[in-house]
């Protein structure tokens, strides 16, 4: 399998929950924002520059992990800039290399759901052998975790808060 292989097989699963069509979009990495912090990157130029806030993916390169080849899929936050109509990023430290996959569906799940969730910043994605796993890092350290879909809910399992009712 081969890194164009993965790519179309992440798409074709994520698609499924997207309402609107993911896409490969090209952008301007300026930097300068803060490191790991993409979502207040993205919305501090949205106030200061009337750029409006995007989401998605950056596909990084296909990597060898032991005898198996995974690629990771890190959700992320940029900008678009309706002026001069070209996305653009301003956050520090983008592997080279990355392709943004533009999934507006993030953008609605976290502005419906915010008030649930601990972060607006999804797990990552890995693929390895045919199967996705979530990753995410916290205060306990890392946590993997296999899935059976790329759904808005379960990319945002850890980031969900536990709703906690009168019966519990």
């Amino acid at each position: 399998m081969n890194d164009t292989d993965l790519l179309f097989d992440f798409l074709k699963s994520r698609q499924q929950y997207c309402s609107e069509k993911l896409d490969i979009v090209g952008v301007i990495n300026f930097g300068g924002g803060k490191e790991n912090y993409c979502l207040t990157n993205a919305e501090n130029k949205a106030e200061e520059l009337g750029h409006v806030v995007v989401s998605g993916w950056l596909s990084l390169l296909l990597k060898k992990n032991g005898n198996n080849w995974q690629k990771q899929f890190t959700q992320h936050w940029w900008n678009y800039d309706p002026k001069l109509s070209r996305y653009v990023d301003y956050s520090p430290a983008i592997e080279e290399g990355a392709l943004y996959i533009i999934d507006m569906e993030i953008v609605k799940f976290t502005n419906s759901r915010g008030n649930d969730m601990t972060s607006h910043v999804a797990s990552s994605i890995i693929y390895c052998n045919h199967n996705f796993y979530i990753i995410d890092y916290g205060d306990e350290g890392y946590k993997i975790q296999p899935v059976n879909d790329l759904s808005n809910e379960t990319i945002f399992s850890f980031q969900l808060k536990v709703m906690m009712t009168s019966d519990n």
